[in-house]
């Protein structure tokens, strides 16, 4: 992976089966100022580490000894670009070909996890607003556009890079029927 700034993350994956945690891997930043979730074909990049992460790494989750980079800081730059101080965590699902397919942002702002802004990213490069409550979806602001191709971008490269994580089944408490349809072992 090319990057210009990369901030480094210590990487652990589930050895608890019944932790709570759905993905299979935790990478934290060496200075702990970002949180990398991957697996079962998503990520998700919290600035700092949860509370709720901390309980996982000390409870289920073991080192692997591997170090993974990425660039976060092209992105928290968009993402402060558009919602200043405001983005606590992004969250993105990839399609079969380990492309960027939606885009959930969770602000400090929101009374609710699930009412921050969603976005499906299309192929070329287009991308639609969703509207949960309204069960519709609109076309994107310019500066929404700068925000999700930078945001695209580094989702894109660290899939790339980071191939074997972000397609890790999820730890097994959530290997049910739901995580079958979605492309699972039956």
């Amino acid at each position: 992976m090319t990057t210009t700034n990369p901030t480094s993350f210590v990487v652990y994956r589930w050895a608890n089966p019944q932790t709570t945690s759905d993905y299979p891997f935790l990478a934290v930043a060496q200075d702990k100022s970002a949180l990398l979730s991957l697996g079962d074909y998503g990520a998700t990049l919290d600035w700092g580490v949860p509370d709720e992460a901390t309980h996982w790494l000390a409870r289920d989750f073991a080192p692997t000894g591997e170090i993974l980079e990425c660039d976060v800081s092209r992105m928290k730059c968009a993402l402060s670009a558009l919602f200043p101080g405001d983005a606590e965590f992004a969250s993105v699902r990839f399609g079969a070909e380990l492309k960027p397919s939606e885009l959930q942002l969770v602000l400090t702002s929101q009374a609710a996890a699930d009412q921050g802004p969603e976005y499906l990213i299309q192929k070329g490069g287009s991308y639609l607003r969703v509207e949960r409550d309204l069960d519709m979806q609109s076309p994107v602001e310019p500066a929404e556009r700068a925000m999700l191709d930078v945001c695209a971008a580094t989702f894109a490269e660290l899939a790339a890079q980071y191939t074997t994580k972000i397609i890790e089944p999820p730890p097994p408490r959530y290997r049910g029927a739901s995580w079958r349809k979605r492309g699972g072992p039956n």
